[in-house]
């Protein structure tokens, strides 16, 4: 690079590398080029708690899986998993869990059972199933 110096458009041509070099240099430290994948992901700050619903038949000692559960209001259907567990993450409130599970006979066990969820708690339901029917 040639030394500084007013003739010439010497300051001009230092103006004209400077701006965008500031502009990279702005990108790089407001935005980037995208999410770095070795930084943490910011926690939410929602406040939620969590319902978890066990679906079991305790005479066989099994837990019962893809029994789907509905949480109202809000209608948000999970199917309960291998360890006939559907959790569902909620902010606070007063919530029903309805399901219909298998028993012997015709139909099922039709359950509508309350449950108040608190900001960070657990709230459990316990259901039980008959296997003997599937």
């Amino acid at each position: 690079m040639a030394p500084v110096s007013n003739e010439g458009g010497g300051i001009m041509k230092i103006r004209n590398m400077v701006v965008p070099v500031l502009v990279i240099c702005v990108f790089a430290l407001v935005g980037g080029c995208g999410d770095d994948p070795e930084t943490p992901a910011v926690p939410k700050t929602q406040k939620i708690g969590t319902i978890s619903v066990l679906v079991i038949d305790e005479g066989l000692n099994q837990t019962v899986e893809d029994v789907p559960i509905t949480l109202t209001p809000g209608n948000i259907v999970l199917k309960t998993n291998k360890d006939g567990i559907a959790e569902f993450e909620v902010p606070p409130g007063d919530y029903f869990v309805d399901a219909v599970v298998c028993c012997i006979g015709p139909g099922g066990i039709e359950y509508h059972l309350p449950a108040t969820v608190r900001v960070g708690e657990t709230t459990r339901v316990k259901m039980l199933a008959c296997l003997i029917c599937l």
